[in-house]
Order: structure tokens, then C-alpha cells, then sequence
């Protein structure tokens, strides 16, 4: 058997950000058993070195690329609003880092190219955090429609909403890249292609908010072969998650 070291075994992982999602991510990097949450960064020495204490993490920047320049780190989770993750998805990628950014990648193809570059350039492993489409359920959906267990595929659908009653989030500034699209709306449409592959022509309409940003979103994609995809998203009706595969025998 060939001996494998700490460093080929383990992940290092530094937080980009003391975002509220955060939460959710750091009980599963400590229960890792090839996996070290050594580091958190925020804008602020002070709100890094609270999240450092609260979560019992060893090291604390007061600066997003100081936690890049630290070569005691592995992998970046980015947590930015949307409109910041491209910048530092490519920055990290430029430090030698393999980065887990929150999705959207970017809000726009081109920002995707330049993460994709930075990341073929340096080497290193770039992946947007979609996280359900990770889970054994889903590809056992996948294979299930693969092998015509619903016939031959011609309607699938898609939804993702919630009631947002902070005034303040991040998710109603556009300048932050805000908006039901980016923020819930990739669900649906990530399971549409996840199934479909991608669509041949996309249409959507949209509400916006006081703010300018979509409140409510809905759209079609439409394949060559027959296929449509349906999907909507918002965030002023009550909690909905749903997914469908229809088909004809």
C-alpha cells in the first residue's frame, strides 16, 4: 500500500466571506474526514476574527486577498453577493487556489469565460455550488429518464420560490447582482438542462421590484427534438420546490 501524506489527503479550505450561507457549509467542511476549514476572510479584521470564533476556526483575515495569499490554503468558497464572484473566482484561480463559488458563477457568459480561462490556466479545479446536482437522487432521476422509465421526454418543468421580507438583502440590489433568476432561478433551470441538455431557443418574462430587479421570473426553453422546458421562480409566493419529467410512451 502506498503511504499518502496530510497534504495529498487533505483539503485546506478558506471561507470567502462571512455570508449567511456560510452556515450551512462549514458543519459539513468540518465533518470531512480529507477536508480542514483553516481560515475565514470578511472586509472587516474584526467580523473575520468573530465568524473565526464562533465556528472554531484558526486564522482570521481582515482582507479577501490576504486569505488568497496564504499558502496554507487549498480551496476558496466564495459566498460574495452575485455581482462580485467572477472578480474573485478569477483572482483565486490566479493564487493557485481550487475554488467552490456560490452560484451564480458569474451574471454573464463572458465572466464565465474569464473564470474558466483563469481556471484552465492555473491548473486548478473551478466548480459553481449547485449542490443538489451532487446528490445520488439526482442521477438516479437521470438514469431513470435515460432508460425511458416516462417514455420519450417532452415536457419538463421547474420551480423555485419563496416569500423575501428583508428589506435589506443583497438579493434586492441590482447593483449586486439581485434577482429571482440568479438567485433561485438557477435551480430550476440547471434541472432543466441537467435533463434536457441544453435548450435550442430561451425565452422569459419578467416582474420587477421597486428596486429593479426581478421579483418573479418565468421561462421557456425549447429543444429541436420537442422538447420544452417550463420554468418559474420569484420571491413573493409562498415556499415552492418542484420538479417534473413528463413523457409519452
Amino acid at each position: 500500500m502506498t503511504a499518502v501524506s496530510r497534504s495529498e489527503a487533505f483539503l485546506r479550505w478558506g471561507l470567502l466571506s462571512t455570508a449567511r450561507i456560510n452556515r450551512l457549509v462549514i458543519p459539513s467542511i468540518h465533518a470531512a474526514e480529507r477536508a480542514e476549514l483553516v481560515g475565514v476572510a470578511s472586509r472587516s479584521q474584526e467580523r473575520a476574527e468573530a465568524c473565526a470564533a464562533e465556528w472554531d476556526i484558526p486564522r482570521a483575515y481582515g482582507s479577501y486577498q490576504s486569505l488568497l495569499d496564504d499558502p496554507g490554503v487549498d480551496v476558496i468558497y466564495i459566498s460574495l453577493p452575485n455581482s462580485l464572484h467572477a472578480e474573485w473566482a478569477v483572482r483565486a484561480a490566479a493564487a493557485g487556489k481550487h475554488v467552490l463559488c456560490e452560484k451564480p458563477l458569474a451574471v454573464n457568459a463572458a465572466a464565465c469565460d474569464e473564470i474558466i480561462a483563469a481556471g484552465e490556466a492555473a491548473g486548478v479545479v473551478v466548480i459553481e455550488a449547485v449542490m443538489y446536482l451532487y446528490h445520488p437522487l439526482l442521477d438516479r432521476v437521470r438514469k431513470l429518464v435515460q432508460d425511458g422509465a416516462v417514455g420519450r421526454v417532452n415536457l419538463v418543468r421547474g420551480s423555485l420560490s419563496f416569500f423575501l421580507d428583508r428589506p435589506d438583502d443583497v438579493r434586492w440590489k441590482p447593483e449586486l447582482g439581485g434577482g429571482a433568476l440568479w438567485d433561485v432561478g438557477s435551480y430550476p433551470v440547471s434541472f432543466i438542462r441537467w435533463i434536457a441538455g441544453e435548450p435550442d431557443e430561451a425565452f422569459g418574462w419578467q416582474t420587477l421590484s421597486k428596486s429593479g430587479v426581478d421579483e418573479t421570473f418565468g421561462g421557456l426553453l425549447r429543444y429541436r427534438s420537442g422538447v420544452l422546458g417550463v420554468f418559474d421562480c420569484g420571491f413573493r409566493t409562498q415556499w415552492r420546490s418542484e420538479a417534473q419529467v413528463f413523457g409519452l410512451s
